[in-house]
């Protein structure tokens, strides 16, 4: 008989309906969505997602950005037998019913993360947190990185690796442009030919490009390139035209393809976002064979960059340490870019994943 295997998911960002796609050529799935999209996220984000594996969405008592009440995935769980039950999150209160039911009926299931940081929580935040991730059987962790916060939070044994990933393998690079190439690149998208930084993101405090702004302002002699939208663009707009910031440009948000074509003309990616559990740019801009510069309080970018090799982490505030990284970093670190992506893509993420779990069947 065939084994039931259901996934319970926030939104069905693209990154993980692909995975899904790929895992269910090697083992049949079930996909709950709570909601067809967060509101947080541009409308592009979602444009290009095709399904290949049964789902179905709730929609039903969202709000905020990702958050929901109702008893939905309570009910799904509950007239339904399922061999496996992993659960992508336990943050909204629709997950938390689901997990309490779980639990009082002695129902086994396995916490799937994306990434995690140890925050310095209330005590009462903390007990709660503790008792809820301790209580999972099972999880699947992206890297030892995300496993301190598991630890943290009571998690000790079960936990299985997996490489998150956003990226295909035709989506690595063979070889890295040499700089005649970026060139012309560069021109083609309408660039001088300065040393450029790519920072694609949403423009919201957590991503501390307002420090990021007043590095460069200092820095004629560097490009950036701020891509993206959201709530803080009127205030990076405002300190660009204070300072007459003309090595500064924002662009609106990209679709994976157009931001593709930056960060092959780029020389490096920089990211000093104040906390990340994970962050796929990392990844996606290895892909290119672009250097990152990032944050270590960006869990991708500790499991990810070796410093010198493919890029360097950096303290999220030290100017001196960030300024040193952006002199520094250089095209000889492509190929270990490449070789690091090469790693880390949604085909060897669905293996193992799908590995794990025959394993907990």
């Amino acid at each position: 008989m065939e084994k039931k295997v259901l996934i319970v998911f926030n939104h069905p960002a693209p990154y993980k309906v692909n995975l899904f796609n790929e895992l269910n050529k090697y083992i049949p799935i079930e996909v709950v969505f709570e909601r067809s999209r967060a509101k947080n996220r541009h409308l592009k984000f979602y444009m290009d997602n095709k399904f290949n594996f049964p789902y179905s969405f709730i929609n039903k008592g969202n709000f905020n950005n990702e958050n929901s009440f109702n008893f939905q995935i309570k009910n799904i769980i509950k007239n339904n037998k399922y061999d496996l039950i992993i659960m992508n999150g336990y943050s909204t209160i629709s997950e938390l019913i689901a997990i309490n039911y779980m639990n009082k009926h002695h129902i086994p299931w396995t916490l799937f993360i994306n990434g995690g940081l140890i925050k310095n929580d209330h005590i009462i935040k903390k007990h709660i947190k503790t008792n809820i991730i301790s209580s999972a059987k099972n999880y699947i962790s992206p890297c030892l990185e995300a496993d301190k916060y598991l630890n943290y939070y009571g998690a000790t044994k079960n936990i299985y690796h997996y490489p998150n990933s956003t990226i295909f393998e035709k989506d690595v690079l063979n070889k890295p442009l040499n700089e005649k190439e970026k060139q012309q690149l560069k021109i083609k998208l309408g660039l001088d030919l300065k040393k450029t930084f790519i920072a694609p993101c949403q423009f919201i405090k957590r991503k501390n490009n307002v420090f990021l702004l007043n590095i460069f302002k200092d820095l004629p002699q560097f490009n950036l390139l701020l891509i993206g939208s959201g709530k803080q663009l009127h205030k990076y707009q405002r300190i660009i035209l204070k300072n007459k910031m003309n090595n500064v440009k924002i662009i609106p948000y990209l679709s994976k393809d157009e931001l593709d074509a930056y960060y092959m003309a780029g020389d490096a990616l920089i990211n000093l976002s104040k906390e990340d559990i994970y962050c796929h740019t990392v990844n996606e801009a290895m892909a290119k064979g672009l250097p990152v510069i990032a944050s270590k309080n960006i869990v991708a970018a500790l499991h990810l960059i070796k410093n010198g090799e493919n890029g360097y982490l950096v303290n999220k505030n030290d100017k001196k340490d960030i300024v040193n990284a952006l002199e520094n970093v250089n095209n000889n670190m492509a190929y270990n870019c490449l070789i690091s992506a090469k790693e880390n893509t949604i085909e060897k993420s669905a293996l193992r994943i799908s590995e794990i779990i025959k394993k907990l069947l």
